[in-house]
């Protein structure tokens, strides 16, 4: 009986969330962006495999070059030969890609079932976890503007942040601060450092503030920051097809979504109000008829 409410207590809170829009916090997902964040520039260079690879299959960082099954507990050495001796640098390089599998204890379950392809993307959020994960996300960056710019899309994001303007309400917001969320960015405020959830990146925003004070320097001279190039070279983020701009395709579905909703009231609205030979007529001429 215990273990019956228990459980129904866990259901409702999840439904909970879900009505709210609040995601559910995925443990398998959890547990692998924790060993992701124990790589870095100073542990983990010159490797022929990236991090997510390595975490995928139950490796965290030990110590430098040296890995840990988070499972089998066992270890695993990644000291690589010089690359200027070409021919055992690359049979090296081929033993750890093989290693990562073979490495774990017999009975270890990542020596056989590594975490699905779906780890190494961006989290996939519904529609309504989409939006309020943004909204809050921008609640930080309440009266912060940077220069920033994106090499690419920028006028679809433009066209996306004016409908996300005006379809919620978020105080003090501007574009490159959508931006900075939109590409996969949460503000530290109290350190003034923007940070990736998902490779783990830190970088101060301060150099690309704007500043309205007089006396300032005009913008135009100040530096401009590529928010989507401040991630690691192999997070998730700046995937082409599958990073930040699979968030974009979502916002901007959304948006068509919400037109054709509208779109679809007014003419029931009018419709209805139209005298029976009238609605034929435009039933005729819409093609329903």
């Amino acid at each position: 009986m215990e273990t019956s409410d228990r459980k129904r207590k866990l259901d409702q809170s999840i439904i909970r969330k879900l009505y709210h829009g609040v995601p559910c916090k995925d443990p398998t997902r959890e547990s692998f962006l924790k060993r992701l964040k124990t790589y870095n520039v100073f542990n983990w260079s010159g490797k022929p495999v990236d991090p997510p690879q390595c975490a995928r299959q139950g490796w965290e960082i030990a110590e430098k070059d040296v890995l840990k099954c988070v499972m089998c507990h066992q270890f695993l050495s990644v000291t690589l030969p010089s690359p200027s001796k070409h021919l055992p640098y690359k049979e090296a390089c081929s033993k750890l890609r093989s290693r990562l599998a073979s490495a774990h204890s017999k009975f270890c379950l990542y020596s056989t079932n590594p975490l699905p392809d779906s780890v190494l993307e961006i989290d996939h959020l519904s529609n309504m976890e989409l939006q309020d994960t943004i909204q809050q996300q921008l609640l930080a960056f309440k009266n912060i503007e940077v220069l920033s710019h994106i090499t690419s899309s920028e006028e679809e994001v433009k066209e996306i942040f004016d409908w996300f303007v005006e379809t919620l309400t978020v105080p003090d917001i501007n574009l490159s601060s959508f931006i900075l969320v939109l590409t996969g960015w949460q503000f530290l405020k109290d350190d003034m450092l923007l940070q990736c959830d998902y490779c783990n990146r830190k970088w101060s925003i301060e150099p690309y503030l704007i500043q309205r004070n007089a006396g300032e320097k005009s913008d135009s001279v100040r530096p401009t920051v590529d928010p989507v190039g401040q991630h690691q070279r192999w997070c998730a983020w700046r995937a082409e097809e599958r990073g930040w701009k699979s968030r974009l395709l979502q916002l901007q579905q959304l948006k068509e979504s919400r037109s054709r909703e509208k779109r679809s009231r007014f003419n029931s609205s009018v419709c209805g109000s139209l005298p029976d030979n009238m609605k034929a007529v435009r039933k005729l001429l819409n093609g329903t008829l």
